[in-house]
């Protein structure tokens, strides 16, 4: 199914493009003590029995671990939240009522001066750098300044949401960038789609594209559903090599001549509410059939959104994309779609996330990537290299085209996906009427009635006639016989 011409040699791009930090993180001590003492005065106002008992102060929030006198409670600190940010002078705190596996209560509380965490720091880590895994990606620093890493085949997908400014989109390139220097081209490929026409630019003929940048919303349907069709050819590959995913294909393929390695392939989808305007049923149903088996056939999907509503992040969509990142949301509603809970709409924005990987949650400070960098990443790339698509922006064209007039005289209703399906229930149920089909299967009557034909031909049904119904003709063992000699 893949036709990539195999790229002889990667020119990893150098570390010295990216920019580094002058200094360690600075431990401002005093205004550090400062903000505890006033926390402790507040609880001494409101005749609250606890104090600050320790602190860890990331690169963006420090968190103040409070013990409670014996018989307060918990939820006491809660009610003077306000007054805490009050006389904090800050713009917003987070209460963890309690720290989760500790016995104290967190207070975040913003840094009076934010540090800036450098990607080129935390990529050019030599544990993280030469990890071999070319899915691992730069996320930020954690709270006690520790490096997160996102391991997107772990993922296996992932959900993104912030507005302007919040970060999203810095952090997106990062992801980006981290895999530019860490994959081989033959090993990994990107379908990058952005309807917004600003967000990918940059990346414009770099040797790890599937295909030009997407900015057209039907082809960009087209496109998950040519990675659709992917997922189940190499699913298909998979069960004739009697292997059960990528990872044990490519280690047969290093064994086996005739076998090619698969390259990876991550979907990134930069504003996911400008598809749903377009298209959003086909995009919904393409995405939740990624999203539902396409790991183990290593395609995997990042899909980012401003307006995390419920409109545009469907349930389905939901339920099969277990990662979620949030950046700063404008209100609580939102932070509830994308995390199912509030807290985003408090964060500061400029890359303060609440990273949950389906497991626990984390409050990181997302890396610094500037544009600059970005570019002369990209420009060095293409200077080393020429653009190596697995398909072209025309095959995406005749895709829509096909979608378009789908089912017209000139495609053969056997190969319509939902044919299996549909033949399977018409013999199940005994029942082979055009109008079930419609309802059950919420297609069109023309699409249909061009299966039921296919039937017909095949032998399946009976012939139609007016005022009677057709007859189903064939048992499920005689059908499963028919369907692989198609």
């Amino acid at each position: 199914s893949m036709k990539t011409p195999s790229i002889k040699k990667y020119y990893y791009p150098p570390i010295e493009l990216l920019d580094r930090s002058k200094s360690t993180l600075s431990t401002d001590i005093d205004s550090v003590n400062h903000q505890r003492r006033i926390i402790d005065s507040t609880f001494q106002d409101f005749r609250i029995g606890a104090q600050v008992v320790n602190f860890t102060k990331g690169p963006t929030v420090t968190l103040f671990e409070v013990a409670l006198n014996p018989g307060v409670n918990v939820e006491k600190v809660r009610t003077i939240a306000r007054n805490l940010q009050m006389n904090l002078a800050v713009r917003s705190i987070r209460i963890l009522a309690p720290i989760p596996g500790k016995p104290y209560v967190g207070i975040e509380v913003p840094n009076s001066k934010n540090e800036i965490v450098y990607f080129g720091d935390l990529l050019a880590r030599p544990e993280f750098l030469n990890d071999g895994n070319p899915l691992n990606v730069v996320l930020g620093l954690d709270i006690s300044g520790k490096p997160v890493y996102a391991d997107i085949s772990k993922m296996p997908h992932g959900l993104i949401a912030g507005v302007t400014g919040s970060g999203k989109s810095v952090c997106i390139n990062c992801m980006i960038v981290s895999m530019l220097y860490k994959a081989h081209p033959d090993e990994l490929k990107m379908i990058l789609i952005d309807p917004k026409v600003v967000e990918f630019s940059n990346y414009d003929d770099i040797p790890h594209l599937a295909t030009p940048i997407i900015t057209d919303p039907k082809l960009a349907t087209a496109s998950l559903r040519w990675a659709v069709e992917e997922m189940e050819n190499r699913y298909q590959l998979f069960r004739h090599n009697r292997v059960r995913d990528i990872v044990t294909y490519n280690q047969l393929a290093s064994r086996l001549p005739n076998i090619k390695k698969l390259p990876y392939i991550v979907i990134i989808i930069d504003e996911l509410a400008d598809l749903m305007s377009v298209a959003s049923n086909d995009v919904e149903e393409y995405i939740r059939r990624i999203a539902q088996k396409a790991r183990a056939a290593g395609i995997h999907l990042i899909v980012a959104t401003q307006r995390p509503s419920t409109d545009i992040i469907k349930g389905t969509i939901k339920a099969n994309i277990p990662t979620r990142i949030a950046f700063a949301v404008s209100s609580q509603v939102d932070s509830i779609t994308i995390l199912d809970k509030s807290g985003a709409e408090k964060l500061l924005g400029r890359g303060d996330m609440l990273y949950h990987d389906g497991i626990q949650e984390r409050r990181v400070q997302g890396a610094y990537l500037s544009f600059e960098e970005i570019v002369d990443v990209t420009n060095y790339l293409r200077e080393h290299h020429q653009a190596n698509f697995i398909f072209s922006e025309e095959e995406l064209k005749e895709k829509v085209l096909a979608t378009i007039n789908q089912f017209g005289n000139d495609v053969d209703a056997t190969q319509d996906e939902y044919f299996p399906l549909i033949a399977k229930y018409v013999v199940e149920n005994n029942v082979a009427s055009i109008n079930v089909i419609q309802q059950v299967f919420s297609i069109g009557f023309n699409r249909a009635k061009k299966i039921m034909e296919a039937l017909e031909e095949l032998g399946v049904v009976s012939v139609g006639q007016e005022k009677k119904a057709r007859e189903v003709l064939v048992s499920l063992d005689e059908l499963d016989d028919i369907l692989a000699n198609i």
